[in-house]
């Protein structure tokens, strides 16, 4: 058995420990050893007064993060190597795959990017380091106080993003890692003590873990003004129960995409070529599991031969973005839907193995049991606007094989319920102003006060 012991981070000071254990089964099983968060962290935590960041110029707080972006720029940072070996075996995911996320995450740190973000989402970066007059009052943006992170561990920068969402509304952050992924995030915040432990930023950030619905999950949601739950519906629901009244609450829950493929693909192999290539890198991104993994495929016509394009890319892909670790049941599910879908009549294409499964069908009702890993569904209509009707609040991101049908189509896939349009090839990666699950989040993480012109 591989061990490896990680601490927890209190306030930015480290602790190390070893009372709780988290074991994965993988091709041999994985040991992560963490302290217990006792009471005594949580009122150490919980004697911040949530203000600490409300003076800091948002200027600093953006520098700082910038020179931790350049420290995970490096493949070879010694936290970015450790992090990036460990979350491979916690996830199941090649450490290629962890890897390319890693690479976004001083994209997502970039000191112009951070600042336009800020800029968009707000309305005004200055809103935050100062009063501003807006017609007949000065308004200012304050931290709403200490933010709980409820991380999900399928996507490995998750937490990463929702903690930047926090520190840029100069928030006081609690961090609780998932069991799925504990390793980016503890790593991530080691990094801040490198460039300067005493920063406000390193001393406003905690990062823990404890298992579901325990005494001290409740007593860790008493103590903060806001929550950031990312997971499934279960997870939503069982914190929601646990918050309290005027608390804020950002929810991101489970959701599934789609992509919308048209006959204009066909017009000749070079474009079939492209099109094949860009989905199965949407496809390919952490192995289905992202709520922007595209499950089902909407064809405008006979797809066999785009389905035979698909199955040969699929086949060269492996080699760029490797498919993971897949465990018995996962394989076993795999199977079980490649029989019920020839039993129904439906067309797979597959190689020996379960690394991957394209099944060509024209029902949609055929697809309700996705076992994911990088499984495709192919639906063929005669006209794309046929599957309009199938989108609803479920489905996050919609993409396109050309901007032509895109445009043509976008307004009725909103009025759906779905949150984004892109091209294929895109789906993993966020434009900067996209509005994160149809919101506008850090207006969420202030609180708006206004002093009247007198």
């Amino acid at each position: 058995m591989e061990e490896y012991h990680l601490p927890i981070i209190l306030n930015g000071r480290t602790i190390y420990g070893d009372e709780l254990r988290l074991e994965y089964d993988r091709q041999e099983k994985i040991r992560i050893s963490l302290p217990n968060v006792k009471d005594n962290h949580l009122l150490e935590i919980g004697k911040l007064s949530g203000r600490e960041l409300h003076k800091v110029n948002l200027d600093e707080i953006i520098s700082f993060l910038s020179q931790v972006g350049e420290l995970w720029e490096n493949k070879n940072y010694h936290f970015r190597k450790e992090a990036a070996k460990i979350s491979s075996l916690t996830t199941g995911y090649h450490e290629r795959m962890i890897q390319h996320s890693y690479d976004m995450i001083p994209k997502m740190l970039n000191k112009k990017f951070l600042i336009e973000t800020v800029n968009i989402e707000i309305g005004n970066k200055e809103f935050l380091d100062r009063w501003i007059k807006v017609g007949g009052t000065r308004v200012h943006a304050l931290p709403l106080g200490k933010l709980l992170h409820i991380v999900a561990g399928n996507v490995p920068i998750v937490s990463i993003l929702s903690f930047v969402m926090g520190i840029l509304t100069k928030n006081i952050n609690i961090i609780k890692v998932a069991s799925g992924d504990p390793a980016t995030f503890i790593y991530f915040a080691l990094s801040f003590e490198e460039i300067d432990k005493n920063h406000p930023v390193n001393r406003t950030t905690s990062t823990l873990y404890w298992r579901h619905n325990t005494d001290v999950e409740r007593k860790c949601i008493n103590i903060v003004d806001g929550l950031l739950v990312w997971g499934s519906f279960d997870a939503l629901y069982s914190i929601r129960k646990k918050s309290k009244p005027g608390q804020a609450i950002l929810e991101f829950g489970p959701r599934r995409s789609f992509i919308f493929v048209g006959e204009e693909v066909y017009k000749d192999i070079s474009t079939l070529e492209e099109i094949s290539q860009r989905i199965v890198h949407d496809l390919s991104l952490y192995d289905q599991q992202a709520c922007h993994s595209p499950q089902v495929i909407f064809f405008e016509g006979n797809a066999e031969k785009f389905c035979e394009a698909i199955a040969k890319t699929l086949e060269k892909e492996k080699y760029k973005l490797p498919k993971g670790f897949t465990s018995f049941d996962e394989k076993a599910s795999i199977t079980h839907e490649r029989m019920m879908a020839r039993f129904r009549g439906d067309e797979v294409f597959h190689p020996s193995t379960t690394e991957w499964t394209v099944i060509l069908t024209k029902d949609f009702e055929n697809t309700k049991n996705h076992p994911l890993s990088r499984t495709l569904y192919v639906v063929e209509v005669e006209n794309l606007k046929e599957a309009i009707k199938y989108i609803d609040r479920s489905v996050m991101v919609v993409a396109f094989s050309s901007y032509e049908r895109l445009e043509e189509l976008k307004e009725d896939v909103f009025l759906r319920g779905a949150d984004r349009v892109t091209m294929v090839g895109r789906m993993g990666y966020f434009p900067l102003g996209h509005p994160q699950e149809g919101k506008r989040n850090l207006s969420q993480l202030v609180k708006w006060v206004g002093a009247d012109v007198i």
